[in-house]
C-alpha cells in the first residue's frame, strides 16, 4: 500500500492538476491511497474539508480511477500542520501543488511548498496547474 498526503488548498485548478498526477502514478491505482488535507486557517463558516470545491473534484476523480482516499482537516499554519500530518499518518509521500510567485513574493509572504520541502525528510511531489 502506497500513501500520499494530497495538502489542498481552496484553488480548483492546482485541485486538478494534483488528481491528475496521482491518477498517473506508476502501479496500480488499488494499492493507491490518498489523504486529501486541508489545513484551515480561517474558518469563520465551520466548513469541513468535504465541503472545498477543489477536494470534491479530486474525490471525484479519484473515484473515477479507482483510487482510495480519506479526508484530513485541521487548523493551523499549513506548512508545520501538512508535516506533522505525514509524520503522524506515516505516509510515504506528500504531493502539493505550487503557485506561481516572483522571488520577492516568497521572500515577503513565504511558501508552503517550499517550507514543506524543507521541513521534511519525505519525498515530496510537486504539481504545477495548467495555465
Amino acid at each position: 500500500m502506497f500513501r500520499i498526503l494530497v495538502g489542498l488548498d481552496t484553488d480548483e485548478n492546482r485541485a486538478r492538476a494534483q488528481a491528475s498526477m496521482i491518477e498517473s502514478l506508476p502501479g496500480s491505482t488499488d494499492e493507491i491511497t490518498a489523504v486529501l488535507a486541508h489545513v484551515f486557517q480561517e474558518n469563520p463558516g465551520g466548513r469541513s474539508v468535504q465541503q472545498l470545491a477543489g477536494v470534491r473534484q479530486v474525490a471525484t476523480a479519484l473515484d473515477e480511477s479507482g483510487v482510495d482516499y480519506e479526508y484530513y482537516e485541521t487548523s493551523g499554519d499549513p506548512a508545520s500542520e501538512l508535516i506533522a500530518a505525514a509524520d503522524e499518518m506515516d505516509v510515504d509521500m506528500i504531493c502539493l501543488a505550487g503557485r506561481k510567485r516572483t522571488p520577492t513574493g516568497k521572500v515577503l509572504f513565504g511558501s508552503v511548498t517550499q517550507s514543506v520541502i524543507l521541513g521534511t525528510d519525505r519525498p515530496v511531489l510537486t504539481v504545477s496547474p495548467e495555465e
